[in-house]
């Protein structure tokens, strides 16, 4: 947890700018307001606040980012947009949103317990969450407790094993059309810069890579072409220099499972005298801010991230009105899956 002093001295900003930013208040540019969020859910400074939230607001949900490693997680914005959009919704509902952390490292009933105190329902942003992790929690008591009481909505994710709403973008076809729009432009082949990170919209993604080179007549005879990098920035930097330092086949178009892996090989291609586009073309996912703060700005996959937070928030509270939760005896009858659109987001890394 950290403070709002703290946070301001982390950011090189003053503590005034993280409370306009933090209280939605004008004096801020919309830049910094996003920043200091996103730096806010990162450091748990909602739950330091969490008491004081309390009194102004009277009902809480909670926003809970499960983490397993917290690879995937912590190295990419996405979670503080889709928080932007619960936050939204929430307020026009009457809510406040305290942000949670949930550790596989630590003891998961105690954290259970804890997330259910002064809560009407959960959403949780999913991106790290397997099925052996929700076989865990199903088979765990305080988890249970907590489930057949109140609501919960997952983001970013969905599940097999019970019947849970549940709100993603389309990960799939997102990748296929990124690989469809490089073999638009003229490539004969399209390589894959993937995460050694296992979750499982990226093993979508990479479903949706492999089905787009198949309608394009690219069989066994022609396997696919893979770069394996961590997920971190510095990391993926290294492992694609490494790759290239051995002397690896390069391709001439490449799919990355995001943005920030993307950026990172990008990086590595051109410390190795390579021209992107020119010689190289890459295209990412997400659309994140840092597509247009590097050269050349990023085409990539663009994904209604603000929107995934305001339709979870408003299924979770849908849940809540009809006093609804996520099993048991008040359990609904039926769930919704919700998938959002993706599009290609064209700019300048894919000639």
């Amino acid at each position: 947890m950290i403070t709002a002093k703290e946070l301001a001295e982390k950011l090189g900003i003053s503590t005034a700018a993280v409370s306009l930013a933090l209280n939605d208040r004008p004096g801020v540019s919309e830049r910094t307001r996003s920043m200091v969020k996103q730096q806010a859910a990162r450091y748990g400074y909602h739950l330091k606040g969490e008491k004081k939230q309390k009194k102004v607001y009277g009902k809480n949900i909670r926003y809970v980012i499960f983490l397993d490693n917290g690879m995937a997680v912590k190295e990419t914005s996405f979670y503080s947009f889709v928080l932007l959009g619960i936050e939204a919704r929430a307020k026009e509902f009457g809510f406040n949103v305290l942000v949670s952390y949930f550790n596989t490292e630590e003891d998961w009933s105690l954290q259970a317990e804890n997330l259910s105190v002064n809560t009407s329902g959960l959403i949780i942003l999913a991106t790290e969450l397997r099925e052996h992790h929700m076989q865990k929690m199903l088979r765990n008591e305080a988890v249970l407790k907590q489930w057949s009481r109140i609501p919960v909505v997952l983001v970013d994710n969905t599940t097999n094993l019970i019947d849970l709403d549940s709100v993603q973008s389309d990960n799939y076809r997102g990748a296929r059309m990124a690989a469809d729009y490089l073999f638009s432009r003229g490539f004969s082949d399209v390589g894959y810069l993937r995460s050694t990170t296992h979750i499982t919209c990226f093993d979508e993604r990479g479903a949706g890579l492999e089905a787009s080179r198949k309608a394009h007549g690219l069989g066994e005879e022609a396997p696919l072409k893979v770069v394996d990098v961590a997920s971190s920035s510095d990391q993926a930097f290294e492992d694609m220099n490494r790759f290239l330092d051995r002397g690896g086949e390069i391709c001439s178009a490449y799919f990355a499972d995001n943005d920030i892996i993307a950026a990172a090989c990008i990086h590595a291609l051109k410390n190795h005298g390579l021209r992107v586009p020119e010689d190289v073309s890459v295209i990412g996912f997400d659309d994140m801010p840092l597509c247009t703060l590097f050269e050349p700005p990023l085409t990539t996959i663009g994904v209604k991230k603000t929107t995934i937070g305001r339709i979870a928030m408003e299924l979770l509270n849908r849940r809540i009105l009809a006093g609804q939760s996520a099993i048991g005896e008040k359990a609904p009858d039926a769930c919704m899956r919700i998938t959002i659109s993706a599009r290609v987001i064209a700019r300048e890394s894919v000639r």
